[in-house]
This record gives C-alpha cells, sequence and structure tokens, in this order.
C-alpha cells in the first residue's frame, strides 16, 4: 500500500475528514489531499505527526514495517486485534462520547473490583 493510501485509510478509521485532519495536524486539507493522491509526497516532520496523532510508527507509514503499534507500546505487550478495534472505534467517537464511554468503564471496573 503506498503512503497517500495508508494516510487515507487512517484517516477514513478514524472518523475524519480531510479537514478535521488538517486542523488537528496544523497543515491545510490541501496538503492532507495532495499527500492522500500521491500528488505530493509527506516531508518526515509530516510524517511523525502523522505517527503521532495515530499512534503508529514512521516505518508503518512508508511501508517498512508492517506492524501499525509503535515500538514503545509494543514492548508492553503487543495489543490483539480486538484492542486495536477499540481502539479504532474510540478515536472515532466525538469527545463527549469520549467522556461518557470512560465513564461507564470506570463503572464496570470498580463493579468489578467491588465483587472480587
Amino acid at each position: 500500500m503506498e503512503i497517500g493510501e495508508k494516510l487515507k485509510s487512517l484517516r477514513k478509521e478514524n472518523g475524519l475528514t480531510q479537514t478535521e485532519l488538517a486542523k488537528k495536524l496544523n497543515i491545510g486539507q490541501t496538503t492532507v489531499a495532495a499527500y492522500e493522491n500521491g500528488t505530493h509526497e509527506p516531508q518526515i516532520f509530516s510524517l511523525i505527526a502523522y505517527a503521532d496523532y495515530f499512534g503508529c510508527t514512521v516505518d508503518f507509514l512508508v511501508g517498512r514495517d508492517e506492524d501499525y503499534i509503535r515500538t514503545d507500546i509494543r514492548r508492553e505487550q503487543p495489543l490483539t486485534e480486538e484492542e486495536r478495534r477499540l481502539i479504532v472505534l474510540y478515536r472515532s467517537l466525538n469527545e463527549d462520547m469520549r467522556d461518557m464511554l470512560m465513564k461507564q468503564v470506570q463503572v464496570m471496573k470498580d463493579s468489578r473490583l467491588n465483587k472480587g
């Protein structure tokens, strides 16, 4: 998969428009479009910004590594496919929905701790 295709796929998996992603990365929407369409190759600082935002490695973005997860996370314990899907779903939520989800998860965790 080419860099542009990978960047577009990550953006869509996270439920973002080009404009939304551009704002988050502090770049122009036309720049995001040019990267995704393959008419412009991202510079290293842009690749780092994408990698930081999506929690992956630059090597993953440029096709040198097929493992999505960053090395510092990988050392602790690899994520399962289900955990990866959960991260993608979480990132697609707006801030209010994320807050509600985190509160619900905390209630579930507290309930489990109180039973055990």
